[in-house]
């Protein structure tokens, strides 16, 4: 039965399941109040590609980190923002060695400065000295495949974009970056910004990847979805 749907599922093309050509067409036609209305949608389908990929993992949270680590091919998925781990152990009040070895590297940073996560940031792997009970955990939420969750906690639920990063600070949208941002009264924060290009691309490739093994293994992605009258699970 399965191996039968699927073949009619693919009839019709992967497009049924993938709609970035829609979000592609909406954001052409209306370029510049759509950022954040493609943002929404393109958050929207890496859940919903992430509920095809795994089924059976109740946690949304779980399943759109893990789509990115599998399926997207990004490059950045290992990476840590320290500026935003920074921010975490202020507020927890933890890890006062980690804490002072981010410190150390952002007060190297030079002010006005662009930079892309290869020059400001650190692997997960390269802060393996500081994982403990306490930090594990931490680490891992500033890591960007979880910082790609709050963004899209921030853009479905609040209907805005996370943090005060800014698109016109670089015309280079295919990595994130840091930048400097100075407040009226003087207060300087460094703000990480991941442009909705590269959201894209994650997308794009997650969709690939997720295809590929659909069509190899007989799948139908419609499987991982129940239709009834019943709205709750």
């Amino acid at each position: 039965r399965s191996s039968h749907r699927f073949s009619s599922t693919f009839n019709y093309g992967w497009d049924k399941v993938d709609r970035r050509k829609e979000i592609n067409d909406l954001t052409t036609k209306y370029p510049s109040s759509c950022e954040l209305y493609r943002r929404i949608l393109l958050l929207s389908l890496i859940d919903m590609l992430s509920k095809c990929a795994f089924p059976n993992e109740v946690k949304n949270r779980t399943r759109f980190v893990r789509l990115i680590d599998c399926y997207s091919d990004w490059k950045y998925k290992d990476y840590v923002s320290l500026s935003q781990l920074h921010c975490i152990l202020i507020k927890k009040g933890v890890c006062q060695k980690l804490r002072s070895e981010i410190e150390k590297r952002i007060n190297n940073l030079v002010k006005g400065e662009i930079y892309r996560p290869e020059k400001a940031d650190v692997t997960i792997q390269e802060l393996a000295n500081f994982k403990c009970a306490k930090c594990e955990k931490l680490i891992d939420d500033a890591r960007y495949s979880s910082l790609l969750w709050q963004m899209r906690n921030y853009a479905l639920h609040e209907f805005r974009r996370v943090g005060k990063g800014m698109a016109s600070i670089s015309s280079n949208h295919s990595t994130p970056f840091l930048h400097e941002f100075q407040e009226l009264n003087g207060s300087v924060s460094w703000e990480l910004y991941i442009p909705g290009d590269v959201i894209s691309q994650i997308t794009q490739n997650s969709s690939h990847n997720l295809e590929q093994k659909f069509k190899t293994e007989a799948r139908d992605p419609y499987d991982a979805f129940s239709y009834r009258s019943n709205w709750y699970p």
